[in-house]
């Protein structure tokens, strides 16, 4: 009998180590609400409001914060900060009404990162504060990235003022703003937390027979009015 002889081959065993990388987490992005820093290239402002229309939704700023419409609008760290992201461009400056404010048309990719509720208050706003429904010595609340003011989150969103009154589609309010807050919201606490308008000016006011030292700037009854005049007809969204 023919002997066969069989060859073993044994072979090295070689062990794979899988390693696993956890993943990434995921950074929600950010915010953009009322009383956050927006740069318009070399200019910081607040943002106010969220405003909804045909061709929106847009948000609001102050007409001397921008250059004109189609400018880019980036939201910004603070001011004096840096650009996060593009968040739309001018569409309306109210400047030529004689009114400062300007609209911003989001881009379709930020809208979901829209928030109307005022920064570090969800309450707010509830509606739109008129000359029927305000009145003087109401609280007034300020939310924005004012120089100094800016710098904490107490400093920038718990601000409170006192209504003084209303003047040529404007509204005065005694109370602590600095710049940086241009085009910021103000609400009125008393007024069930109502928009009142928005921040343009900071210093001594005389509207004779009434005299303001602190926050002056355009009433959202007019802005909504006067923007409807020029093609916007837009409405304030609430929380």
């Amino acid at each position: 009998m023919r002997r066969v002889r069989s060859l073993l081959v044994v072979a090295p065993l070689v062990v794979g180590l899988l390693v696993l990388t956890p993943p990434k987490p995921t950074v929600a992005a950010p915010v953009v609400q009322p009383g956050v820093s927006l740069e318009f290239g070399n200019s910081f402002c607040t943002m106010n409001w969220v405003y909804d229309g045909a061709g929106g939704p847009y948000v609001g700023a102050a007409a001397h914060c921008t250059t004109g419409v189609g400018q880019e609008v980036d939201l910004a760290s603070g001011s004096l900060g840096s650009p996060i992201e593009r968040i739309g461009q001018v569409a309306f400056v109210g400047s030529v009404t004689g009114l400062d404010y300007c609209l911003i048309r989001v881009d379709p990719g930020i809208v979901p990162q829209l928030s109307a509720a005022m920064a570090g208050h969800p309450t707010i706003p509830t509606g739109v504060s008129t000359p029927s429904s305000a009145k003087q010595g109401d609280l007034i609340q300020f939310s924005g990235q004012g120089i100094v003011f800016g710098s904490t989150a107490p400093t920038a969103q718990d601000r409170v003022g006192v209504f003084n009154f209303f003047d040529s589609g404007n509204q005065y309010v005694v109370g602590p703003v600095t710049p940086g807050d241009s085009g910021g919201p103000v609400a009125d606490i008393t007024d069930s937390g109502k928009a009142i308008g928005i921040v343009d000016t900071v210093g001594l006011t005389v509207a004779s027979p009434n005299v303001n030292v602190g926050e002056g700037g355009v009433a959202l009854y007019a802005l909504l009015a006067d923007a409807a005049s020029h093609g916007f007809s837009i409405t304030l969204r609430t929380v």
